[in-house]
C-alpha cells in the first residue's frame, strides 16, 4: 500500500528533520508519497486609508520575497528526497500564505487532505506547541484532529525499531494499527509493545498484549518481529521516556489520549488536548 505523508517544511534546510526521518526510516521507497508543505507568513495588512501605489508595491514585493524563500525551501527538500532515491513523481509541493497562528492551517490541511500522517520537524513542532499552549482552538481541534501526527524534533538516525505504548484503550489500538500499516513492506524495524502498569495493577497486561498483537498480525507483521515489554510504574510518561532511551528506538508511538485521560490535573491546555502522558512525550521526547 502507498503511504502518503504531509511533511511540513520550514525555511532552513539544515533542520529538515521530518524529511530526514522519512529518508532514513523507510526502505520501501516505492511505497512512499510525500507532499511538502510550506506555510509562509501573511504579509502585514494595510488600512484602506493607507493604501497607495507605493504601499501596494511594497506589499507585493514583500509577498514575493516570502514566496521565493518558501519555494526555495520546498525545492531543497525535494532535492534531498531525490538524492535518497525517492521517485520524482511521488513528491509534491504545496505553498500557501497563512495568517497567524499558522498551525491552524496545518491542522485543516491534515484533516481534509487524506494523508496517512502529518510529519512535523522542529519548526512545525514549535508552532503547534505554542498554538496548543495558548489554548487557541483546542476544543475545535479535539473534535476534528483525528489524523496521526509525527513529531521529528531531533532524529537520531542510528536508532531502529518502534516502541508502541499500549494500555487497552481504543486510542492505543488505533496507534498499533497505524504502526502496522506504516511497516507494510518494511523488514528492518521490529515492534516492541510496551505496557506500563501501576503498582499491583499488572493483571490486564496479557489481554492488552494479545489484542495489540492481533492488530499487528492483521497488518502482516510477523510474530517474530514483535516483542513484549511490561513495566510497573506510577508515572507512565517517565517510564516510556526511560524505555525509549534504553532501547534506542527510532519511533515511540502513543495514542493521543488513552485510558488514563482525566486522572491528572492538567497544567496547560495542550495536556487537555493530548492527554497527560502523550503531552509529556510530545514536549520532551
Amino acid at each position: 500500500m502507498d503511504k502518503h505523508f504531509l511533511v511540513t517544511i520550514g525555511d532552513d534546510p539544515g533542520i529538515f528533520y521530518g524529511v530526514g526521518f522519512i529518508e532514513h526510516f523507510f526502505d520501501a521507497r516505492d511505497r512512499v508519497r510525500v507532499t511538502l508543505f510550506h506555510i509562509a507568513p501573511q504579509p502585514a495588512a494595510v488600512w484602506p486609508e493607507e493604501l497607495s501605489y507605493e504601499t501596494k508595491k511594497a506589499l507585493e514585493e514583500s509577498a514575493g520575497r516570502l514566496e521565493e524563500k518558501g519555494r526555495k525551501a520546498l525545492s531543497a527538500a525535494r532535492e534531498s528526497f531525490l538524492r535518497k532515491g525517492f521517485a520524482p513523481r511521488r513528491i509534491e509541493e504545496k505553498f500557501m500564505f497563512g495568517a497567524f497562528p499558522r498551525a491552524g492551517h496545518l491542522v485543516m490541511e491534515g484533516e481534509y487532505g487524506d494523508y496517512d500522517a502529518v510529519v512535523l520537524g522542529q519548526r512545525g513542532f514549535a508552532g503547534l506547541s505554542a498554538f496548543l499552549d495558548r489554548g487557541v482552538g483546542v476544543e475545535i481541534m479535539r473534535e476534528s484532529f483525528d489524523f496521526p501526527l509525527w513529531v521529528c524534533r531531533f532524529p537520531d538516525y542510528t536508532r531502529s525499531g518502534v516502541l508502541v505504548c499500549v494500555d487497552g484503550s481504543n486510542a492505543a489500538l488505533r496507534t498499533v494499527d497505524h504502526v502496522g500499516a506504516m511497516l507494510d513492506g518494511e523488514t528492518r524495524h521490529a515492534v516492541t509493545l510496551l505496557h506500563v502498569a501501576g503498582q499491583g495493577d499488572a493483571t490486564q497486561a496479557e489481554a492488552v498484549f494479545a489484542r495489540a498483537a492481533d492488530v499487528l498480525a492483521a497488518r502482516g507483521v510477523a510474530p517474530d518481529r514483535i516483542a513484549l515489554r511490561q513495566i510497573e510504574s506510577e508515572n507512565p510518561a517517565r517510564a516510556i521516556l526511560a524505555e525509549a532511551d534504553a532501547g534506542r528506538y527510532a519511533v515511540v508511538a502513543a495514542g493521543r489520549t488513552g485510558s488514563g485521560r482525566g486522572r491528572t490535573p492538567f497544567g496547560n491546555l495542550s495536556r487537555a488536548f493530548f492527554g497527560s502522558a502523550s503531552d509529556v512525550l510530545f514536549h520532551e521526547l
